[in-house]
C-alpha cells in the first residue's frame, strides 16, 4: 500500500505580483489612516488643479467592506491571470482603464461630485485577463468573457446587481465598470492588432 503525498501549494513569482502588492498596500494605507477625503476623486478639486485625485480616487474606498470586496477581486486577478502577460501590460491596463473611467466620469456622469473605488479598474483587468485566457484555456476564457459581458449588460440596463450596494456601503457606479472594461478591451485589441501586423 502506497501513501500519496499531500498536495502542496507552490508559489511561483511573477513580476506582476509587485503591481498587485503595491495596489494592495497603497489602498490599505489610505484606508487604515482614514484619509479618504484627501485622496478621493473630487470634481471641484480636480477643476482647481488637483489632477492626481483622478488616480488616487481609484485606490481609496468608501469603507472597509468596500475595500475588502475590491481586494478580493484583485486577488482573483492576481491568482488566475497574472501569468498571462507581463507586469508592463498589466500596468498599461490599469492606467488606460483609469483614463477611460476618468474621461467618462468627467464628460458622461457629470452629476457625480466624488468617486472612490477600484471596481472600475478591476472590470478592465478581469475582461482583459479573460480575453488573454482564451489563448491558453479557450473554454474557460470564453465562459468568463460571456459572464462578464452579461454582468455589464445587466448593469447597463437595470443598474447595480442586487445586494452589491449594501455590501459596498454606498452607491455602485456601474458606469465605471463599463468604462473600465472598455479600457481593458482597448489594450487587448491593440495587442491583437500589433500581432497581426507583425505576422
Amino acid at each position: 500500500m502506497t501513501s500519496s503525498s499531500p498536495l502542496k501549494f507552490q508559489y511561483r513569482f511573477h513580476s506582476s505580483h509587485i503591481v498587485w502588492l503595491s495596489l494592495f498596500l497603497l489602498s490599505l494605507l489610505i484606508q487604515a489612516t482614514d484619509t479618504i477625503p484627501v485622496w478621493r476623486f473630487d470634481r471641484e478639486l480636480v477643476r482647481q488643479g488637483d489632477v492626481w485625485l483622478m488616480i488616487t480616487g481609484h485606490i481609496a474606498h468608501l469603507g472597509w467592506s468596500h475595500w475588502a470586496l475590491n481586494m478580493a477581486g484583485l486577488a482573483i486577478v492576481a491568482v488566475f491571470f497574472s501569468q498571462h502577460t507581463t507586469a508592463r501590460q498589466w500596468l498599461l491596463v490599469i492606467l488606460l482603464s483609469m483614463v477611460v473611467i476618468n474621461i467618462g466620469i468627467w464628460y458622461w456622469v457629470t452629476d457625480l461630485r466624488t468617486y472612490v473605488g477600484l471596481s472600475g479598474v478591476l472590470h478592465g483587468l478581469f475582461l482583459y485577463g479573460a480575453l488573454r485566457e482564451i489563448r491558453f484555456y479557450p473554454l474557460s476564457g470564453y465562459v468568463l468573457v460571456a459572464i462578464l459581458l452579461c454582468k455589464l449588460g445587466y448593469e447597463t440596463l437595470f443598474g447595480a446587481l442586487p445586494g452589491s450596494e449594501d455590501m459596498a456601503g454606498g452607491r455602485v457606479l456601474t458606469e465605471a465598470h463599463l468604462l473600465g472594461a472598455i479600457g481593458g478591451v482597448l489594450v487587448w485589441l491593440a495587442e491583437e492588432l500589433k500581432q497581426k501586423l507583425l505576422l
